[in-house]
């Protein structure tokens, strides 16, 4: 079972927030209205105790002089407490008793007030007389063994208590939804740039470089909003540069590589008029000045696809067709299955993305059972390349279509490519508006299956 700790911070900040403020909100409330119940209440308590007291005393004094003259005529007496001032009076006299209510008894007054009067002494009481509470006052009487008691309800009270308790306990559940509003409005006014933020994050990341946010404010948040921009504008900046540099450096060297390409052609062409040794020596040249010019022009597509001047050309392509062409042209021998799919698409970036996959598979699988499966559904275009080779580790395959990754540790080959293969061809599928996605159980077949939407028209060029 997780602690509320845990549970609390695996919320969302907005419910963190939220809870935050209600909670606050309901304590202040609690607080200030058990404060404020408590505080009334001794307020209207006190002044009735004093109210009472007066009333007490003077009912005392009558009682006595009345008493002195009517030599002890109780009867007399409390008849007249009753008529003249309207106090609820009761005198004990020994066993004996009179009061002007029936529900007086002398059970009714407390034992610490009884013996307190005994003691010649004047005070009072809380009590309670069926189910309301009343405020008992005590005296002595001049006969022995004679007291005079007075009580005073507090029933008024107790209804005022009641009233102001139900008004707290609204204004309590008023403050919690004032709080929870503030809580949301509040949330919402510091979340919003922090959603925006983290979605133009995202849009970055997904490579849209030129992605900024708006700062509104100059506070802590416009902060934070400023220093994004600034570190979005840096990162393009360097990525723009990284470009540019591969751009030129490919650049630069396909004319030197033109050279040595017609070099090792040249030595190739008279490599029988060599040494053994010296034929091996222009072998290595041959496949060396190869393999750097496929890195050029591999690194000259991504450049361009980089920089946003990748063209497609929009044409009627049967897919079954052209895989079939690129299986015979890699000298490949590996069967073709499903219908004859056609759709209109770049059909030389769909030729470098099979002539990639087949040839991976070829080698990477070493060509154990490789087929290629064609087929159509939803209006999605579907090319599978599978092969029997020992599979791809689960961690290497989220990292297939990264540039310059090699997942050699499961994969061999005679010679090394340089990892651009896959990301050209993920890109490719990319600008025809698909993608292209890689299964491999473990210790199993590799299935790298190309998804496109089938097209009747070329889509329209936006501005």
């Amino acid at each position: 079972m997780r602690s509320p700790l845990k549970f609390f911070r695996s919320r969302s900040l907005r419910f963190r927030i939220t809870l935050a403020f209600v909670a606050s909100g309901f304590l202040l409330a609690v607080i200030l209205s058990v404060a404020t119940f408590f505080t009334v209440r001794s307020f209207l308590e006190n002044q009735r105790v004093k109210a009472s007291t007066r009333q007490t005393l003077f009912g005392v004094l009558f009682a006595r002089e009345f008493f002195q003259q009517a030599r002890g005529n109780t009867e007399d007496i409390v008849s007249l407490l009753q008529t003249r001032s309207g106090l609820d009076a009761m005198i004990i006299q020994g066993d004996q008793y009179l009061a002007t209510s029936l529900s007086l008894t002398p059970s009714v007054v407390p034992k610490d007030l009884k013996r307190l009067v005994a003691n010649e002494r004047l005070g009072y009481q809380q009590t309670e007389i069926g189910s309301a509470r009343e405020l008992a006052f005590g005296a002595p009487l001049p006969a022995p063994d004679t007291a005079l008691y007075f009580f005073y309800s507090l029933a008024d009270i107790d209804k005022t208590m009641s009233v102001l308790l139900r008004a707290l306990i609204v204004a309590g559940l008023a403050v919690v939804m004032i709080s929870a509003v503030l809580a949301l409005r509040v949330g919402g006014r510091i979340l919003r740039p922090l959603h925006e933020v983290s979605s133009a994050t995202q849009r970055v990341a997904e490579g849209l470089l030129e992605t900024r946010v708006y700062a509104a404010t100059e506070d802590e948040v416009g902060v934070l909003a400023a220093s994004f921009n600034e570190m979005a504008s840096a990162f393009q900046g360097m990525l723009e540069r990284e470009r540019r540099f591969v751009a030129n450096v490919s650049h630069e060297l396909r004319t030197p590589l033109s050279a040595l390409q017609s070099a090792s052609e040249l030595l190739v062409t008279h490599r029988n008029d060599f040494s053994p040794s010296s034929r091996e020596a222009v072998d290595l040249i041959a496949d060396d000045v190869a393999s750097l010019r496929r890195l050029v022009e591999e690194l000259m597509e991504v450049s361009e696809v980089d920089a946003g001047k990748a063209i497609i050309r929009w044409e009627e392509v049967d897919l079954r067709a052209l895989t079939t062409a690129v299986v015979r042209k890699l000298h490949r021998n590996a069967p073709v299955a499903g219908p004859a799919v056609v759709t209109l698409s770049d059909k030389a970036r769909l030729e470098r993305i099979m002539s990639n996959l087949v040839h991976n598979a070829f080698e990477h699988g070493r060509g154990n059972d490789v087929h290629v499966t064609i087929g159509e559904e939803n209006g999605t275009c579907r090319l599978a390349v599978s092969d029997g080779g020992p599979g791809i580790p689960p961690d290497a395959l989220p990292h297939l279509f990264d540039r310059f990754y090699k997942a050699d540790r499961s994969r061999s080959r005679d010679r090394g490519g340089f990892g651009l293969g896959l990301a050209i061809a993920f890109e490719n599928a990319r600008l025809l508006g698909g993608t292209i996605e890689a299964t491999s159980p473990l210790g199993g077949p590799t299935t790298f299956t190309v998804l496109i939407p089938r097209k009747a028209a070329p889509p329209e060029e936006t501005p």
